[in-house]
């Protein structure tokens, strides 16, 4: 079902928050009618199946856009992983670490918090001042960790099962728990219990 270059429009119109008479007038459509005959129309169009169905597939995009996949949580945590402390600061000829972070930073989604801070440097009559960056960084093991979850690394969990090779039918539920509790605690069964 292929639109029209107008009722693309329209449809895009109406997806960036626009009224039905301002998306129908902006789409190309005769502005020379009625402003009844215009809402009119408008209406109708919204209300066609192709604009419908095209408002959902692109609304779908936009939800699709809006959630990270596995591959971009991945590199994410990648990121977060593999940073370290000089991928966002420099150090200058004169050994002060300076910092250095832009959109080009490499690792930047492990960037936790950075701060600065002015401080008064030297006598008060050279009025000087230095500048003090801290630069934290989000726990590398979380993210490592994270990565092989998604990856399935770890083995699967153990769980704890008791075998009983009992004919429960013939107990009460008192029996059953106290053989169950008697089992976890080191106890030892009833039969057992005359073996000596």
């Amino acid at each position: 079902m292929k639109l029209t270059r107008r009722q693309e429009q329209f449809t895009l119109n109406l997806m960036a928050g626009m009224s039905q008479y301002e998306a129908y007038v902006k789409a190309g459509y005769s502005a020379k009618l009625t402003r009844a005959t215009i809402d009119v129309n408008a209406c109708r169009l919204a209300k066609n199946t192709k604009i419908l169905l095209r408002q959902a597939e692109l609304n779908q995009k936009v939800e699709a856009n809006k959630v990270a996949g596995v591959e971009e949580r991945k590199s994410i945590l990648t990121e977060i992983a593999r940073a370290r402390q000089t991928d966002f600061m420099t150090c200058s000829a004169d050994g002060v670490w300076m910092h250095d972070i832009g959109p080009e930073t490499i690792n930047k989604a492990g960037l936790k918090q950075i701060q600065t801070t002015t401080m008064p440097f030297g006598s008060k009559e050279d009025n000087l001042s230095v500048i003090l960056t801290k630069v934290e960084l989000t726990n590398p093991i979380q993210a490592i960790a994270e990565l092989n979850k998604m990856e399935g690394a770890y083995a699967p969990e153990k769980h704890e099962s008791i075998n009983l090779n009992l004919e429960a039918k013939d107990l009460t539920d008192a029996e059953l728990l106290s053989i169950i509790n008697g089992r976890r605690g080191g106890g030892v069964l009833p039969e057992e219990a005359g073996q000596g």
